[in-house]
């Protein structure tokens, strides 16, 4: 009895651990970013990357042809979606999604 206790309880503790975290902003998969940056940005095209250092960048296309550069930052603590967008006609755009 004790051993099969000890066992729910381990399991319970490894299940906390390894991150039954609920999806947000902050650890969204690329789709899910891309589902946002269109949305937010009004994008018609869209084509990012995974960057190295972190985050995504890639370009986008509004719906009146203008070219976007993006750079996209994920802060997992603040569950926070952050980006920049630079415009080929001199927009600038900087925006994010977060749950509050």
């Amino acid at each position: 009895m004790f051993r099969h206790s000890l066992i729910s309880c381990v399991l319970a503790a490894l299940l906390g651990i390894s991150g039954c975290e609920k999806s947000h902003p902050g650890n969204y998969a690329q789709p899910e970013v891309e589902a946002q940056l269109k949305k937010s940005l009004k994008l018609t095209e869209l084509q990012i990357t995974a960057d190295p250092g972190g985050g995504y960048t890639g370009t986008g296309k509004t719906a009146d042809g203008e070219s976007l550069k993006l750079k996209i930052t994920q802060d997992l603590s603040s569950k926070r979606l952050s980006w920049k967008a630079d415009g080929d006609r001199g927009t600038i755009e900087e925006g994010k999604y977060e749950f509050e």
